[in-house]
């Protein structure tokens, strides 16, 4: 057996047996939404469903602290007396392809990966895994196109900013951007402006659609943003206005970004995946300006699906 742990927000285990996959969201059995582990809270009740402690343990978290996972994660094998585990931080957005193609039943297709916060692929990088492309089938997963941006440690994130300002925000905008590609000829694109996911959360903050967690903690509601958008305008100053306008301008982002994996590998695949795979509205309008292509939307494409994503990877690609 393979057995994959979220350990960001949304935490969920994933036991595999085989082709036998059971799937438990954390959140479940602690009744806290969101729930995340912490070196002081890192009781896992969902572990009561492991019956082998000796099989190999495939730990996933979109990095908020290499140093604090990496304590969690010791925790967590003292505690259970886990021998064997695996732990890559840089793979969190491969984890979320590795889950959507699994349950999609495709034979192959393109992945786009649009993270609702981004992801640290580097320790201690003020840029974050925001978009990423994959090409996937049942042999490999390869890297075709990442996004890093940093957009979100600007002081475009404190609740003092006015609408006004949120107003100028372009995420088409280019100009300032380095392109570059990686070995494996995976092209590179580092950014200051944001991605669609991270203009969510930023929304977010300037209406101030937010809630606390139990450690008094804030979490953006960007699902809640996206329903108000269907109430407002393509112009003005209302909280659903900025809610539309973000819905048309991350539309226009995701079309762009789809025709890009679409040049990238010949296929008709489609899937998507990662937090801004939530947008139901606008996954609906892909698939009526992609008429001929095959549209496959990850049921889990939060940070709790990522578990099921580390234990099918170590199972079939590492």
């Amino acid at each position: 057996m393979t057995i994959g742990v979220n350990i960001s927000h949304d935490s969920s285990i994933c036991i595999k047996e085989n082709n036998k996959l059971s799937f438990f969201e954390e959140s479940r059995f602690n009744k806290i939404k969101h729930w995340g582990p912490t070196p002081n809270d890192f009781n896992f009740l969902s572990f009561k469903q492991i019956k082998n402690f000796n099989d190999i343990f495939v730990f996933a978290s979109y990095g908020k602290d290499d140093d604090e996972d990496k304590q969690i994660i010791e925790l967590l094998i003292k505690k259970y007396d886990i021998e064997k585990s695996y732990y890559n931080p840089w793979h969190h957005h491969i984890y979320h392809a590795c889950s959507a193609f699994y349950v999609s039943k495709f034979y192959e297709a393109v992945c786009i990966v649009m993270d609702g916060g981004g992801a640290y692929n580097r320790p201690k990088s003020t840029y974050k895994e925001a978009d990423s492309i994959f090409y996937i089938d049942n042999l490999k997963i390869v890297e075709k196109y990442k996004c890093f941006s940093n957009a979100w440690c600007t002081a475009a994130y404190l609740d003092k900013e006015s609408k006004e300002k949120f107003l100028s925000i372009n995420i088409q905008d280019t100009n300032l951007d380095y392109f570059t590609k990686d070995l494996d000829n995976c092209e590179i694109r580092m950014t200051s402006n944001f991605t669609p996911g991270q203009l969510f959360n930023h929304l977010c903050s300037v209406i101030k659609l937010r809630s606390k967690d139990k450690d008094g903690l804030f979490f953006a509601e960007p699902g809640k943003a996206m329903g108000l958008s269907s109430y407002g305008n393509s112009f003005g100053k209302k909280d659903e206005d900025l809610a539309k306008q973000v819905q048309i301008a991350t539309e226009k982002y995701t079309i762009d970004l789809i025709e890009k994996a679409l040049t990238l590998n010949n296929t008709k695949n489609v899937i998507l995946s990662g937090g801004y795979a939530l947008n139901c509205v606008n996954n609906y309008k892909y698939t009526k300006y992609f008429k001929n292509i095959n549209f496959f939307v990850d049921p889990c494409p939060h940070d709790g699906g990522t578990s099921l994503g580390a234990a099918v990877w170590y199972d079939y690609y590492r």
